[in-house]
């Protein structure tokens, strides 16, 4: 997408604290703005706004939906490492919408994932998943909202290498299945399409994808040598359509 205010979403990564690299902003920035499908944009895991901002800017720009934010704001098991398991992040999430200038454009959902999605049947065109990291979370989170993605719509995870439970959603759910064309490798986000009907190229590529992931992990394990984890990087890249 031309145009993307590069600068000032460098500022609002810079300024509210959470985990997405420069790369994944701009992508999400991108991908709320001029993103296929129509229907809603729901993100699933929200801490203190960080990529609620940039989706409800992204957005706001493109002139199009609002963000439907949803997170209990009560911290995690996956983020007791980090000391932050029983931190309420729901006041400064709060603040950092009100300084960046998006609440019009945020719906806040504060509740857990399979508590807002009771009721739900508005169509979506972009889920952006970034909440528990466990496997057992992330997969109730994908397989929960998944069904209310419209085909051409898109469905992104983050922390999809480092993080066991995102990665093997990723791996055993999605590039498994005919129903998910990847599009996006950026950083730690996965980004596939959701598609309408069976095509066998896509499916071949996915393999491949899961083949060429398999190495890229070795080698950040340090299991196989520097060069192969560049290799298959590269390849990665190539065999997604990165935008």
């Amino acid at each position: 997408m031309r145009g993307i205010p590069t600068s000032h979403i460098k500022q609002v990564l810079s300024r509210i604290q959470g985990w997405l690299s420069y790369h994944e902003g701009l992508y999400l920035y991108a991908l709320a703005a001029a993103g296929p499908g129509k229907g809603e944009i729901v993100e699933i895991g929200s801490w203190k706004g960080k990529s609620t901002v940039i989706l409800a800017q992204g957005s706001k720009r493109g002139n199009r939906e609002k963000v439907h934010a949803i997170d209990p704001h009560q911290g995690g098991s996956d983020q007791e490492a980090y000391g932050y398991k029983n931190v309420n992040s729901e006041m400064e999430f709060w603040s950092n919408l009100e300084r960046e200038q998006v609440t019009d454009y945020v719906i806040p959902l504060v509740m857990k994932s399979e508590e807002a999605v009771t009721g739900w049947s508005k169509p979506i065109r972009l889920l952006w998943i970034d909440g528990d990291h466990s496997y057992e979370a992330i997969k109730k989170d994908f397989l929960l909202w998944e069904p209310f993605v419209v085909p051409g719509g898109i469905i992104a995870l983050h922390d999809t290498y480092a993080w066991e439970g995102p990665k093997k959603v990723v791996e055993e759910i999605i590039l498994p299945s005919p129903r998910f064309m990847v599009i996006g490798l950026v950083d730690s986000i996965t980004a596939v399409k959701k598609v309408s009907r069976f095509a066998p190229l896509s499916l071949l590529r996915n393999h491949c994808l899961l083949f060429f992931r398999h190495l890229y992990n070795l080698g950040r394990q340090h299991v196989l040598p520097g060069d192969l984890r560049k290799l298959s990087k590269a390849i990665l890249k190539l065999l997604s359509s990165v935008r």
